[in-house]
């Protein structure tokens, strides 16, 4: 139970948006009455795609109290992974804001109902056929969709529960203020952001995305999301590492975080060893932690007082984790299994690609396994579904896509050529990252005629190496990324 009356007091604020706040009374009354109307629904798969804000979370705690299959939908997707998310998880019942409303209004069998939402509505959707999914299944989360087709990971509620209250025992701070800055369709956001705190009566606060300075998917304004974090002094926040990047630069500007900052997790993607030096010299009480999605997001978690720098903290507990050939290895509280993949379905455990050491019980992430690319801002991608895209246009032999930490993807592009100019190529470029998630696109690039003689980059049946490619083009990937960065 998320919401337990033993714990909260019913005057308290659970809930901070727009201006307004609900406490923790109200927050159940509403919950109830969402719940009865799903309830009175005969559909069982819903879908919910909508901006931060309290019914988001009240449609979310209602989903879980009235058995129904939640999928959040992320708001980085395209409308091309939007819609594949929804016939894969054979959506029924469409909850929506009036900002996403506008794209499914020609859906194909898509009929509105009336709802208990104040700023939400709903839809009713004739699916092409019922999913695939295992018992027990109160969540999908879609991963980023490093592939372009986005994968369902399914949870159930009780796994998800006790990632929660792992970490509010971890951390230990009753009744806590979180402020929210990922979307919640995040699973990090959604466990350790709202039922962590919830499950401590604690208040968590829910800006917009515009509140927090974001244009869709990307942050146009920082400015804006510092003001959030100075208004409404948490004492906690998670962030991915572009955004705690953003942190350490404001601070070396000038600005000044609220004394109120207790914790700040960060997580999603691999953090520069450098970045949480100066975090910590700049007296930002930060700590990296581990986790993934098929593990019920959050594995390991450095801590006040027990954290160990260069690890990703030690395990909380609700898992087993073992090492097997240099891989992470998570048993236990894991995934039910992947969205219409029965093979899948009920594993004993999650091989999770990820190269590790341990050392008195912290564990160190060496490298991964699969060839994998994880922005600053926690996306997956991978590098071939790209790097095809590039080729198959026919303007180019070769195609290297980087973008390991960084904010977005750059490329080194072999032509296929020579005479094709540099505004042919921006043209190709933009008509390639027009097909692409906002997440996935090509940022910066560098071009050749030609890959170097007697570089051995080539396998023997004409395919780039990528490894020895990345260490051959070190410097131009460098300054691409010193590009980006400019």
């Amino acid at each position: 139970m998320i919401l337990d009356p033993h714990v909260f007091q019913n005057d308290d604020t659970a809930l901070a948006c727009n201006g307004g706040r609900m406490n923790y009374r109200e927050l159940v009354e509403r919950v109830s009455l969402v719940s009865e109307w799903l309830l009175q629904q005969p559909e069982t798969h819903l879908a919910l795609i909508a901006d931060n804000g309290a019914e988001w979370v009240i449609c979310d705690l209602a989903a879980r109290e009235a058995n129904k299959v939640l999928t959040p939908v992320p708001v980085y997707f395209s409308k091309q992974q939007r819609k594949h998310l929804l016939s894969e998880a054979g959506i029924e019942l469409l909850i929506a804001d009036s900002g996403n409303k506008s794209e499914y209004a020609e859906h194909e069998g898509i009929s509105r109902i009336e709802c208990p939402f104040e700023t939400l509505q709903a839809y009713k959707l004739k699916p092409n056929g019922q999913p695939c999914i295992p018992q027990g299944t109160g969540k999908i989360t879609f991963t980023s969709g490093s592939t372009g087709q986005p994968k369902g990971v399914c949870l159930s509620n009780i796994s998800q529960l006790n990632v929660a209250k792992s970490l509010s025992n971890a951390v230990a701070l009753n009744r806590v203020k979180h402020l929210c800055l990922l979307p919640l369709p995040t699973l990090l956001e959604n466990i350790a952001g709202v039922y962590a705190p919830l499950l401590v009566g604690g208040c968590v606060v829910l800006p917009s995305s515009a509140e927090l300075g974001f244009s869709g998917a990307a942050l146009t304004n920082p400015n804006a999301m510092l003001s959030q974090i100075n208004e409404h002094r948490p004492e906690t926040l998670i962030l991915v590492p572009e955004l705690l990047l953003l942190l350490v630069s404001a601070c070396k500007k000038g600005w000044v975080p609220p004394t109120s900052l207790t914790f700040i997790a960060v997580g999603g993607a691999h953090v520069a060893p450098s970045l949480l030096e100066s975090a910590r010299a700049l007296r930002l009480p930060v700590f990296e932690g581990y986790g993934l999605s098929e593990g019920v997001s959050v594995n390991t978690l450095n801590l006040p007082g027990k954290h160990c720098d260069g690890s990703v903290g030690e395990s909380l507990g609700h898992n087993k984790l073992s090492i097997e050939n240099n891989e992470l290895i998570v048993k236990g509280n894991i995934f039910l299994g992947y969205l219409n993949q029965p093979d899948s379905f009920y594993p004993f455990e999650v091989k999770t690609g990820d190269l590790v050491s341990e050392e008195g019980g912290y564990f160190h992430i060496q490298g991964r396994q699969k060839n994998l690319i994880i922005t600053s801002l926690g996306r997956n991608i991978s590098p071939e579904w790209i790097e095809s895209a590039l080729t198959s246009t026919g303007y180019f032999q070769y195609a290297l896509v980087v973008g390991e930490g960084q904010k977005a993807c750059s490329a080194i592009l072999v032509k296929r050529e020579p005479t094709l100019n540099a505004q042919q190529i921006a043209q190709v470029i933009a008509s390639v990252n027009h097909s692409l998630p906002e997440y996935a696109r090509i940022a910066k690039w560098h071009t050749l005629d030609a890959l170097p003689e007697n570089a051995l980059l080539l396998t023997a049946n004409g395919k780039l190496r990528r490894e020895q490619a990345l260490q051959h083009f070190q410097s131009t990937i460098s300054n691409l990324f010193n590009q980006q960065v400019a």
